[in-house]
């Protein structure tokens, strides 16, 4: 790592990504264009200057790559928020699209359920997903800062409140300085100005509902409910019993083959955009689009993808609505 990134000039930072591409050349990386990739490095740097050259690897990844690893100041609501984050440029820079990964520090956490960033921190974006030689990496992290304008995805851990307090708290933004605020040193995502940041709550879980329906409720062919009662008006005892749960297994099975073929192969969630892949499987459109930012392969195959174009299944995303608006259940 680099001691005093901000002050380094173009012809500085240049020779140390030279340095860092030489590192991994001597443990076997093969740079398509090492000249585009440094090139971008410098550029990000000079944009960005928090964040630091190095050699680093991806976690579950044994591959050394390119790193640029610091803070990026992020605005929301007028203030400045220090955002850790790492960038690692792949050796066929710019032929595939970097990776950018969300760091949060022990005192952060990235928000549930955010349409941008995964709970492991990497970040998905269509500027990524159209990613071309002509794309770059500043142009990526500002479309980054974007997103965290309108959705801020880090925030501090809520405090856990004192035996006296008697209630929760917000979850707050990590570290935050007011515009025009001048620091002598590095930020560091702990660090927070001495104003107060904005509470920026997450959404509230959705709460148990007190209504228990019946299984009378439940069944949606008011036809086959009473040919149901006409049967079992005839057994008694052990059998009735028995014959309601071969019922009630045969109505559970038929959910649970329904359910599973509206589920992701990635996330095995019910899929709101299904889509066709170049290897004619369906996906949820968005986490097929996350893993194609770090695979050229098929997730269910393993095969190489002929192309990364994605196609709306209209069909099946009408059959996943009916299926929930007639009364399908769906966990």
């Amino acid at each position: 790592n680099m001691a005093g990134t901000s002050t380094q000039s173009r012809q500085e930072l240049k020779v140390a990504i030279t340095e860092i591409q030489r590192q991994l050349k001597g443990l076997g990386n093969c740079l398509t264009d090492g000249s585009r990739q440094a090139v971008d490095g410098v550029e990000t740097l000079l944009k960005f200057r928090y964040l630091r050259p190095g050699v680093g690897s991806m976690s579950g990844c044994a591959s050394s790559f390119l790193e640029l690893k610091g803070t990026v100041q992020m605005q929301f609501a007028g203030s400045g928020y220090y955002v850790p984050l790492a960038v690692y440029l792949r050796d066929d820079h710019p032929e595939s699209p970097p990776v950018c990964i969300i760091q949060p520090t022990p005192d952060m956490m990235i928000k549930p359920n955010h349409h941008h960033v995964d709970v492991q921190g990497l970040v998905y974006l269509p500027y990524l997903h159209e990613w071309s030689r002509n794309s770059n990496v500043v142009e990526m992290l500002l479309s980054l800062e974007e997103v965290f304008g309108r959705e801020p995805f880090i925030f501090k851990r809520p405090a856990l409140p004192s035996p006296a307090a008697g209630g929760g708290s917000s979850l707050a933004p990590p570290a935050v300085e007011k515009n025009g605020a001048a620091r002598s040193n590095s930020p560091s995502p702990a660090q927070t100005a001495n104003e107060t940041p904005p509470q920026i709550p997450l959404p509230k879980p959705c709460q148990p509902s007190m209504y228990d329906p019946s299984a009378e409720e439940l069944a949606t062919d008011e036809t086959t409910l009473v040919e149901t009662r006409k049967y079992c008006n005839q057994l008694q005892g052990k059998t009735l019993m028995d014959e309601v749960k071969n019922k009630a297994n045969q109505l559970e099975e038929l959910d649970q083959v329904l359910e599973s073929s509206f589920r992701c192969p990635i996330s095995m969630e019910v899929m709101m955009e299904p889509v066709f892949a170049a290897d004619g499987h369906t996906y949820e459109k968005v986490e097929m689009e996350r893993w194609l930012q770090t695979h050229e392969t098929s997730p269910l195959t393993n095969e190489k993808l002929p192309n990364k174009s994605l196609i709306a299944n209209h069909n099946l995303r009408s059959q996943i609505r009916s299926f929930m608006d007639t009364g399908g259940y769906i966990s």
